[in-house]
């Protein structure tokens, strides 16, 4: 009993916080306005299309898309110029060490592998990978049948 009322407890302290948070305030960048997207791969493949449209509709956002050198787009990830990076990203990428990853959405064939596929946002934006992450949930659930 004790258990649980310590964990309701904790529960309502971090609600109180507003936790997660986003440090660089991305959710409210984009909550009615514009989801900015970078393709590594174009056309974007339909499971990436699919899962930015969830994302965009979730925080009533309009998408913009963006070609650029793949190293170019990482950078404005980092620093908040992109909120995504999408387009057959293996959760296992090189990339993934400069960016958050959301949940898996499906597989990535390479080779003889088929690694799991994410889409990259920027580092340290909990709240924003949370609202990303519960608009992909129905993706993330035919991921893992």
């Amino acid at each position: 009993m004790f258990r649980q009322l310590l964990a309701v407890a904790l529960l309502f302290g971090l609600a109180a916080c507003e936790l997660p948070k986003d440090p660089e305030n991305t959710t409210q960048t984009v909550q009615g306005a514009v989801l900015k997207v970078g393709l590594l791969q174009d056309p974007l493949p339909q499971i990436d299309l699919t899962a930015v449209t969830l994302i965009a509709d979730a925080l009533n956002a309009k998408v913009e898309w963006h070609r650029e050198n793949t190293h170019r787009m990482l950078d404005a990830l980092e620093i908040g110029d992109l909120h995504l990076l999408a387009g057959g990203i293996p959760e296992d990428s090189p990339l993934t060490d400069h960016a958050g990853a959301t949940n898996p959405i499906g597989y990535v064939t390479i080779g003889a592998d088929r690694p799991e596929r994410v889409l990259l946002l920027r580092r340290g934006e909990n709240q924003f990978l949370m609202r990303a992450n519960m608009a992909l949930r129905p993706l993330t659930r035919e991921a893992k049948q």
